[in-house]
């Protein structure tokens, strides 16, 4: 166990008492049956909260968890020591405590964290853990703030409090694992460019979304965000996984997708809309990715228009 250093709380713990705190503990015979249920044994959360400046808040285990320990600081500030190591945990990231491991960790005192925190148990724990890189010795993942990760958290809290049911588990279950996912994503956007670089990658995207039909250059897009073209290509790849021009080609074919859906437009209309001077070069492409022709998407998935135009 590591040798707990902060002098002003010395060992004393204090768990729980927090003005607005929720808290939510699913009963172990529950779990049990629960975990037999395919839809419920690759990730459960069995506990959740939310601590609301939660000052004087410590917490001590000599033993470790048997469930891992996901606490998401939404505010203020917090710390951990496990493994031998002390860490700080800041406004909009993620502490990841694993299974049996001791560990001890709290608010600060000057500016106590506010928590959003899940227990979780299932196959696909260890997966989640490898995937965000987290260890007993490196357990703190900077996310950056998103309301919508706020969002998901409640949604796992208030699974639980509706009930325990099996609905109401399965509900808990799946919102734990849209979760896990924004989490995911959120790390390695958050790794590959911090907030700065991320707002400038959007908003490069969201003038792409406005102009699929222009000819548009990789040295444009950098210039418009105030970027390099080999910094601008580099965090494009990092943060999205596709090269700039690659994802261009995927905003293309979405909106090729929607327009043979929902339009009577012509092959040779559509390609001209997305900025291809050749429709046979805009279905070679399509055909590409999709496995088949726009003529033939659009006779599998298309609206019935009278006049559709081939």
């Amino acid at each position: 166990m590591p040798k707990y250093q902060n002098p002003d709380m010395k060992w004393r713990e204090k768990h729980e008492g927090f003005a607005g705190q929720r808290l939510v503990v699913l009963p172990r015979p529950i779990l049990a049956t629960a975990l037999q249920h395919s839809l419920l044994r690759q990730l459960l959360p069995t506990d959740a909260g939310y601590y609301p400046k939660a000052r004087g808040h410590t917490c001590a285990r000599e033993m470790g968890c048997p469930e891992v320990i996901f606490i998401y600081c939404a505010e203020g500030n917090g710390w951990c020591e496990m493994a031998g190591r002390k860490h700080a945990v800041t406004r909009n990231q993620l502490l990841v405590l694993p299974v049996n491991t001791p560990h001890v960790y709290g608010a600060e005192k000057e500016a106590p964290w506010t928590i959003y925190w899940f227990h979780a148990v299932g196959s696909n724990v260890p997966i989640y853990l490898e995937l965000l890189g987290v260890t007993k010795e490196s357990p703190v993942v900077p996310l950056g703030g998103d309301v919508q990760l706020l969002s998901l958290f409640e949604d796992v809290l208030e699974g639980l409090e509706h009930g325990f049911t099996l609905t109401h588990l399965i509900y808990a279950a799946h919102s734990s694992t849209h979760l896990m996912g924004l989490i995911l994503r959120h790390k390695d956007e958050f790794k590959y460019g911090g907030t700065s670089v991320r707002d400038r990658i959007t908003k490069s995207i969201e003038f792409m979304k406005g102009h699929l039909r222009e000819p548009l250059k990789v040295a444009t897009l950098a210039a418009l965000v105030n970027l390099s073209r080999s910094h601008y290509t580099t965090s494009f790849l990092r943060v999205t996984g596709y090269a700039p021009l690659s994802y261009l080609n995927h905003l293309r074919m979405q909106q090729a997708v929607q327009l043979l859906n929902t339009t009577d437009f012509s092959i040779k209309q559509i390609s001209e809309q997305l900025g291809f001077s050749d429709q046979f070069y805009f279905s070679r492409a399509f055909s590409k990715m999709h496995n088949h022709s726009p003529s033939e998407h659009r006779r599998r998935y298309g609206a019935q228009f009278p006049e559709a135009r081939r």
